[in-house]
């Protein structure tokens, strides 16, 4: 994958994305002039009974300018269950949090608009 040297990226250690729609929509951002984070940070969402962590999420993106978190996912829509599920808990959890999960079909009209390339 290839790694372009971002103008917006306001993290301290160069990005590692995921996948190629991860890297399409930091080169938007950037190509916007919004600042952005990749994976600053993991939301706890359950511990066991030591306290250990059962179950976290870490959003893709932030966007400190918005304080706003946004998760990407090009899942088929019946996957996508769990990862509403860790949203719904994300928002009970933190309520003062702002996150966003972009779907499969917000990307593919991203990537019409923009010309990207879609994971298959």
């Amino acid at each position: 994958m290839e790694n372009p040297v971002f103008q917006g990226y306001c993290g301290s250690k160069p990005p590692r994305f995921a996948n190629r729609i991860e890297l399409e929509c930091a080169k938007i951002l950037d190509f916007y002039g919004i600042p952005w984070d990749y994976e600053p940070r993991s939301f706890v969402l359950e511990r066991d009974d030591e306290g250990r962590v059962v179950s976290a999420f870490t959003p893709d993106f932030y966007l400190p300018e918005q304080d706003l978190f946004i998760e990407v996912t090009v899942m088929k829509q019946s996957l996508v269950t769990r990862k509403n599920r860790k949203l719904r808990e994300i928002r009970r959890l933190y309520p003062d949090v702002k996150v966003k999960l972009f779907y499969r079909r917000d990307i593919e009209r991203l990537a019409q608009r923009y010309r990207l390339r879609l994971a298959s």
